[in-house]
């Protein structure tokens, strides 16, 4: 059975109710219930209207965040509208037509003549069948992942045609939120209606994977993550295997607790920069290890790559480079400007240099002295769902880059100078085999260490000098290319060096096409893949990259180590 979350609409138009479930099951907390009302029958009759939703914009000035005193009333474009006939003692509501609205938001129904109907507008984009297709929804994770819907006043449908309009309003009081905050699903949903326009743009028979995003008023910036309760960690896309420790549904979550002084119902730019994580798990793929990074960070090559994606994702989306994010209540917003902000390290670890590569080879190019590259978004989604969703290596900026230039040979000089200007030398190959710029690290060059079965150890550094988990220098990374299927078994040996304590405890990790096809994790200063107990590691032919790190430089709690080297072999 459905589970809304009812947002009902007095006089077609203001919202007086919020907030009521039909049915709906929680794993860390959740509840609610609902009800309903009246009938009738005739010939039909044309009930329409417009459906909108109060958008609050940033002010002019960057840093000065949203502009309550601007709101614009905004077509929910692209909405399921549906004319329900109120239920009574013998049964419940009954959907008598259903549409969805157009760009300008408006609607057309035909309905019985002389029949109480109710208008309702769900914060949902639905198109079934043949591609184009998508399914986007609205849900507050907090009430039983209830769809968000909005109710106009039940009324009889009478002889002649009626207009019908539905406004979800802000809910904002002067100086904080007094009233129903119907707007913020329909502003969610509407960034994907930008989002879906974008890749519409590249491919016009997408059939988009089904997303649900989820909302509350309770989404805070608290972990654990528990969705049931409003503990999102962030604004996040996140999706959970059948084997996760942690409760949650698949999807986008987006921050909206108000007196926790942070939410991005408003914040475009956030909203779609999750939407990008959607685009890679879904159309391309992505190898990124998550965590938290930041524009000055110096990161893993997964993590820059990623997260440089969702920004410039955003930017291409929206058709805007200024990122806004507002926070302190909403009077504040961190901003930059991914055409003219300079990033504090530049190259194929950072963020930052990520973000702007992308964005300038998308937009119109000749805005700065090395950006004469202006190829639009169709390139970049053929490379993105393509070779960078089946490369050997782990998906960075080498893998797309070396596939762009192969299918835009005019723009490989520009493409070049572009990688020059945030110091990454030209690139030729998935695996950065030509990079000179190593961050101001010992060891992260170069980037894959080739290894072979049999061919003796290969010995490879790392450290936590730039941070932990997910930042350079982390996890080293070596090749290994198979002829022909090999049972192998892998062996890590951590060199103690000068410093005898903590002692060393090297990991590994083996993926193929960016999923892990083999680990080893136990503790001690020598490692063994497969670990006792498990099954020997039989590969087929093809290109694998291991991943071997000191477990310390992955997590702050523990007693760190500085630089450890590690002797890796590779034996079959």
């Amino acid at each position: 059975m459905l589970s809304v979350a009812i947002l009902t609409v007095g006089n077609f138009g203001r919202v007086v109710l919020i907030l009521a479930t039909i049915l709906g099951v929680a794993s860390c907390g959740g509840g609610g219930d609902g009800g309903s009302a009246g009938g009738g029958a005739g010939a039909n009759v044309t009930i329409g209207g417009k459906i909108t939703f109060d958008r609050v914009p940033f002010k002019a000035t960057p840093g000065t965040g949203l502009n309550f005193n601007g709101i614009v009333e905004s077509p929910a474009r692209n909405v399921v509208v549906e004319a329900v006939q109120p239920g009574n003692v013998l049964g419940g509501e009954t959907i008598i037509a259903s549409t969805t609205t157009d760009a300008a938001g408006d609607y057309s129904l035909q309905v019985p003549a002389s029949t109480t109907v109710f208008i309702r507008a769900k914060a949902q984009m639905l198109k079934a069948g043949t591609a184009p297709s998508w399914n986007f929804r609205v849900l507050n994770n907090t009430n039983n992942d209830a769809l968000y819907v909005m109710d106009g006043t039940a009324a009889s449908s009478g002889s002649a045609g009626s207009t019908r309009n539905l406004r979800a309003t802000a809910g904002w009081g002067g100086s904080n939120y007094t009233g129903t905050r119907a707007a913020a699903p329909f502003a969610i949903l509407d960034s994907m209606y930008q989002v879906k326009a974008l890749i519409l743009s590249a491919r016009a028979d997408t059939a988009f994977p089904a997303l649900e995003l989820f909302w509350s008023v309770n989404n805070r910036p608290a972990s654990p993550f528990c969705p049931d309760t409003g503990d999102i960690v962030s604004s996040l896309y996140t999706t959970f295997s059948t084997s996760s420790p942690t409760a949650g549904k698949d999807g986008i979550y987006v921050l909206g607790d108000y007196t926790q002084g942070d939410t991005d119902e408003f914040d475009q730019h956030v909203i779609a920069h999750e939407a990008g994580h959607y685009f890679e798990d879904r159309f391309s793929r992505s190898d990124s290890i998550g965590g938290e990074h930041g524009l000055s960070d110096r990161l893993d090559l997964r993590v820059a790559f990623g997260e440089g994606w969702g920004d410039a994702f955003g930017a291409m989306v929206l058709n805007d480079p200024v990122y806004r994010d507002s926070f302190s209540g909403q009077a504040q917003d961190g901003s930059f400007n991914l055409e003219s902000s300079t990033p504090t390290a530049s190259g194929w670890f950072s963020e930052f240099s990520t973000l702007k590569i992308l964005w300038d080879l998308f937009d119109g190019g000749a805005n700065e002295p090395n950006d004469t590259v202006a190829l639009g978004f169709a390139p970049i989604y053929n490379v993105m769902t393509s070779t960078q969703s089946s490369t050997d290596s782990l998906t960075g900026i080498f893998a797309f880059v070396r596939a762009l230039k192969a299918g835009n040979a005019a723009s490989v000089t520009g493409i070049n100078a572009l990688l020059a200007e945030h110091g990454i030398a030209p690139i030729v190959d998935d695996y950065g085999s030509t990079e000179t710029n190593a961050g101001g690290s010992t060891d992260a060059l170069p980037i894959y260490t080739d290894i072979q079965v049999n061919g003796g150890p290969q010995q490879v550094c790392g450290d936590a000098a730039f941070g932990n988990y997910n930042k350079l220098g982390n996890r080293r990374f070596l090749r290994l290319t198979l002829a022909q299927q090999t049972t192998i078994s892998i062996s890590a040996v951590a060199d103690p060096g000068a410093q005898a304590s903590p002692v060393p405890d090297p990991d590994i990790v083996v993926w193929r096409r960016g999923q892990v096809v083999g680990f080893a994790n136990g503790v001690g200063a020598q490692e063994s893949l497969p670990m006792a107990g498990q099954s020997p590691l039989t590969l087929a032919a093809g290109t694998y990259v291991i991943e071997v790190f000191e477990y310390s430089h992955t997590d702050a709690a523990e007693p760190q180590r500085g630089r450890t080297c590690i002797n890796v072999s590779v034996t079959g």
